[in-house]
């Protein structure tokens, strides 16, 4: 077949082109996750269980927006469940009561609040703006306990029975770790582990090295 007069047909150019674009969104793509990795480590209290505790990075670099749907403490079993719910600065929180007597939500840190007395079935919403550790109480059962612990990014997991946890997404740079649970003493909550992330790092925090 004869080529077309004053045509020069040759489909390289238009391949090598889409193979450069190609390479070029790859290597983008890579350094964008070589930018953030994840800490992973164990949580070895003085004594009690290492599971259900939150460990979380005190302060990242960036602005981060609250997800829009609430997140849920329970009441049942006449306990604050979970016993500690970590959320970034701006969330609502549902406090739900499933349990077969009414209960009371109040905290006195911060400005304080007061969610009334409400019945099995029914919930209250409370919304948390700035960062801090917030207790839990019912007036009706002196005994309930619970926290809320106000993020100022995202960063943060729950330890599994072992104490394990692992932290995702965590950009690369120097921080500084913390925990809260039943195990972790009050004047422990503030004790800060150092870590450097540089892709997948690790970082034990063991409380019973004083």
């Amino acid at each position: 077949m004869k080529k077309d007069a004053g045509l020069d047909f040759n489909p390289t150019p238009r391949k090598d082109s889409f193979m450069r674009s190609f390479v070029a969104l790859s290597a983008l793509m890579l350094a964008g996750s070589a930018l953030s990795g994840e800490i992973k480590g164990k949580v070895t209290p003085v004594k009690g269980s290492a599971g259900g505790i939150v460990v979380y990075v005190v302060k990242a670099d960036g602005q981060f927006n609250p997800p829009k749907k609430p997140a849920a403490m329970d009441q049942k079993h006449m306990a604050f469940v979970p016993y500690v719910l970590p959320v970034l600065a701006g969330t609502t929180v549902l406090f739900q009561n499933h349990d077969t007597v009414a209960h009371n939500v109040f905290s006195p840190d911060g400005a304080g609040y007061n969610l009334g007395t409400f019945p099995p079935g029914q919930s209250r919403k409370q919304e948390f703006k700035d960062t801090g550790i917030y207790t839990q109480l019912c007036s009706l059962h002196p005994e309930m306990e619970g926290y809320i612990v106000v993020l100022q990014n995202p960063y943060f997991a729950t330890t599994k029975a072992d104490g394990s946890f692992d932290i995702k997404g965590v950009p690369n740079g120097d921080y500084q770790l913390r925990a809260i649970g039943k195990a972790i003493k009050k004047k422990d909550r503030k004790r800060d582990f150092p870590v450097t992330v540089s892709g997948s790092t690790h970082a034990d925090m063991d409380f019973s090295q004083q």
